[in-house]
């Protein structure tokens, strides 16, 4: 006896899967971009020396890591079990897990930031402007990555159209890297401080070049919904 849907039952299943997923995917990211907006309001008040406003602020996005990975568990668990067969299933999994990457690292980031702030390892105001300079890019960033996976189910060539933006802004942000970490090495004279301000500059760096990753991967859920 033949228990298998008739086709056009399976189409609607997996068209409605596809979706719900989008509809999480959108939530998911909105977490994780809310995470990397708090990490780079952090880059002020660690600045100033604030190292208790500084925690506060990776409390915040140790809790906003962990809603998302809430979300994310969520979409694999509907990927692995109402859709084992859905076309696109691969592509939604190493999107998510790209873009929770991005939290992960926020919360790296500010954790390292946390440690600095409380033992008054400050940079100086020229790399310090740098940094907030820095911020403001990885931020923007950030924001068109959150678009192009909210344009997926709307506009899939807007979304496509958008990922080239994530694309121009990484290359302004590698650029800004390697001027930043060039001035470090002049400017900062103490070993220790040197290596560990190179590493929150690395990492800043690495989320970007994640987002950049992540975007390809939504190109190409987009792509396969206007091909």
């Amino acid at each position: 006896m033949n228990l298998s849907l008739p086709s056009e039952d399976t189409g609607e299943i997996e068209n409605k899967t596809y979706r719900k997923s989008l509809d999480i995917l959108s939530d998911h990211v909105r977490k994780v971009h809310d995470a990397v907006r708090t990490l780079v309001s952090s880059f002020d008040i660690f600045l100033s020396t604030k190292a208790v406003e500084v925690r506060e602020n990776y409390e915040k996005i140790s809790a906003l890591e962990e809603e998302a990975d809430v979300l994310k568990m969520e979409l694999i668990d509907q990927l692995m079990k109402a859709a084992p067969s859905l076309l696109y299933r691969d592509d939604f999994l190493r999107l998510v897990v790209k873009i929770d990457e991005v939290a992960e690292l926020a919360q790296s980031i500010s954790r390292l930031m946390t440690r600095l702030a409380e033992n008054n390892w400050v940079p100086t105001s020229t790399l310090g402007e740098g940094l907030k300079s820095f911020g403001t890019e990885v931020l923007l960033t950030s924001e068109r990555l959150r678009d192009v996976v909210m344009a997926l189910s709307m506009n899939p060539k807007r979304a496509i159209q958008l990922v080239s933006e994530v694309h121009m802004l990484e290359a302004r942000v590698d650029r800004l890297y390697q001027d930043l970490d060039f001035k470090a090495l002049m400017e900062v004279k103490q070993y220790e401080r040197l290596l560990v301000y190179r590493d929150l500059l690395g990492l800043l760096e690495h989320m970007v070049d994640t987002m950049e990753d992540a975007s390809d991967d939504a190109r190409i859920l987009a792509l396969n919904r206007v091909a």
